[in-house]
């Protein structure tokens, strides 16, 4: 261990010197910038276009089924409790219930929002 150490001391003294001797100013040298490629009109790079307004976020507290369609009864798969993101695209069953498309590992899916779960809406 103290071979060890004693290397560990010398490797830090050698990289002190390496970077005092590079730090070091080099004389005799002169070098002009005459002109001034950043100086020119700033050109926007995202415009107003491009910018589309996000899309509402679901917390589910529980376990959650998903369906690749509205009209399909049996679940695609569940998810757990967690925060996803919805498409945007909401509708509403003869029920009355209110669905939501989701993205998830298998594509865009539909879930029933359960009324534990917390619908985020961003402001606009």
């Amino acid at each position: 261990m103290k071979k060890f150490a004693s290397i560990a001391v010398a490797m830090g003294l050698v990289a002190s010197f390496a970077a005092t001797a590079s730090a070091d100013e080099v004389s005799g040298t002169t070098t002009t910038v005459t002109g001034n490629t950043y100086g020119g009109k700033f050109e926007t790079v995202i415009t107003q276009a491009d910018i589309k307004p996000a899309t509402p976020m679901i917390i589910l507290t529980k376990a959650t089924p998903f369906h690749l369609s509205m009209d399909s009864m049996t679940p695609a798969g569940w998810l757990s409790a967690q925060t996803i993101d919805t498409t945007g695209a909401v509708k509403t069953d003869s029920w009355g219930n209110e669905w939501r498309e989701i993205y998830t590992w298998l594509g865009t899916a539909w879930i029933k929002v359960p009324a534990s779960a917390y619908v985020i809406t961003p402001a606009m």
